[in-house]
């Protein structure tokens, strides 16, 4: 099974896909996860079929799918 992290921002939806069996392609997705955090993006999970979001704090390689967006606000 492949995971994929979303990163939507200025530049679209950037995707980035791993193994979570795969050590160096988890440590880039980490890394990637940090960048969104740095970034103050809100970052949560979904199921594939978009159900059961719940917000991430910690990077979970096991996640099928992770959005990473800007935080919007209200008016």
């Amino acid at each position: 099974m492949t995971s994929t992290l979303h990163v939507l921002d200025e530049t679209g939806d950037t995707r980035i896909e791993w193994n979570p069996s795969d050590k160096d392609e988890v440590e880039m997705a980490r890394k990637a996860f940090k960048a969104a955090q740095d970034k103050k993006m809100l970052i949560y999970k979904t199921r594939r079929d978009g159900s059961r979001g719940e917000q991430m704090r910690e990077f979970d390689p096991n996640a099928e799918r992770i959005v990473a967006t800007r935080q919007t606000v209200g008016g």
